[in-house]
């Protein structure tokens, strides 16, 4: 009987935060599929300029860092402008830098994810999607609460 409560308590527990999430993914629909558009954007945008500096250069290493810099800078201005639709002028710098820390932080906690999930499934494709699934759900979560406060 008392395992029976257990398993009734855990399943109330997580009926309850499946609630929640379902109640924010419902309250921030729109910003977050304006998040995955303008993320699609600026990875287009990172891919071109890699290439055409890859292109020019041949320095690989040179070309990634220059691309990522310029993806993370158009993410910015997409956040700001259009995701969260931040109209607060002072304070830019500020939050571009805390955006900066945010976006580094993803890019740690995705390296480190699909290094694991690799290990356990030894497919570097799924390991990629959930390293990529943590990294954006880092990124959002960090943008919308912390870089831009809402």
């Amino acid at each position: 009987m008392a395992l029976l409560k257990i398993c009734f308590l855990n399943l109330t527990f997580i009926e309850a935060r499946l609630l929640k999430v379902y109640q924010f993914l419902k309250k921030n629909n729109s910003q977050i599929i304006r998040f995955l558009i303008s993320g699609l954007i600026a990875s287009s945008i990172n891919y071109l300029v890699y290439n055409f500096l890859y292109l020019v250069s041949k320095n690989l290493f040179a070309a990634s860092f220059c691309a990522y810099f310029v993806g993370v800078i158009v993410s910015f201005v997409f956040a700001k402008v259009w995701v969260f639709q931040n109209k607060s002028k002072n304070k830019f710098f500020q939050s571009f830098f805390i955006f900066c820390l945010i976006y580094i932080l993803g890019g740690i906690e995705m390296s480190l994810v699909i290094f694991s999930v690799n290990k356990l499934v030894e497919n570097h494709s799924i390991a990629w999607f959930f390293g990529a699934f943590i990294a954006s759900l880092n990124n959002f979560l960090g943008s919308k609460y912390v870089s831009f406060k809402q």
